[in-house]
């Protein structure tokens, strides 16, 4: 009597490609999804940051004119600079997924029968603008004057606040010490800007270049 044999059949041709490219498609609409939920956020922590600074600037001399003047003129900047400090995490943030995305669009791109170049696909398309890293110098300076400028204005509108406080601040040593923890949070929001661009480059350079799809890899 022979034995049965219960070796399971391989699977059709192309089942595995298929499983491949629905798997990569799942992971690419998770990230797609958290990268511009992120992204979102973070342009409306600005818009929150820019409102808040100009509705706050003409409540500046009222304040300095009513009780315990001095304590809310140095805290006044406070939600300013938390806003902006969570801003940079938040931004941050989203360019690392959209390290992420990228990877996965390759892969993506590698099984699809698209006849055009990389670039022109997807994420990659809208990094040529958006991404500092990797935009044209038009671009790049229209980033930084953006970002620039909005920097200026929270640190120009503490700086006035200060300057506000001066006459009614009667301790030297509260007034030393808002000028340190001012000092310190511009420290640690450009610390965290410069140290999340080295991660985000680190990662990029990883990317392998020169992606092909099918019709590339034919010919």
């Amino acid at each position: 009597m022979s034995k049965l044999n219960h070796t399971k059949p391989p699977n059709p041709p192309g089942d595995a490609g298929s499983d491949r490219t629905a798997a990569l498609a799942a992971l690419y609409q998770g990230e797609k999804t958290d990268a511009s939920y992120v992204f979102n956020t973070a342009m409306a922590m600005m818009g929150i940051a820019v409102a808040y600074l100009l509705g706050a600037i003409p409540f500046v001399t009222k304040i300095s004119e009513g009780p315990i003047a001095w304590l809310f003129l140095l805290l006044l900047p406070i939600p300013l600079w938390l806003v902006v400090a969570f801003h940079s995490l938040m931004t941050l943030n989203a360019m690392s997924h959209g390290i992420s995305v990228r990877i996965i669009e390759d892969a993506l791109f590698e099984l699809s029968d698209l006849r055009v170049e990389r670039d022109l696909v997807g994420s990659a398309a809208g990094d040529k603008i958006m991404d500092i890293t990797q935009a044209n110098i038009v671009h790049k300076v229209t980033t930084v004057v953006v970002y620039a400028g909005v920097g200026c204005l929270v640190i120009g509108f503490t700086a006035y606040t200060l300057y506000a406080a001066r006459d009614i601040v009667r301790n030297e040593i509260v007034w030393a010490s808002a000028i340190a923890g001012y000092s310190l949070l511009v420290v640690i929001v450009a610390s965290s800007w410069i140290v999340g661009f080295r991660l985000i480059n680190k990662g990029r350079s990883e990317i392998p270049k020169n992606v092909k799809g099918p019709a590339d890899k034919e010919g």
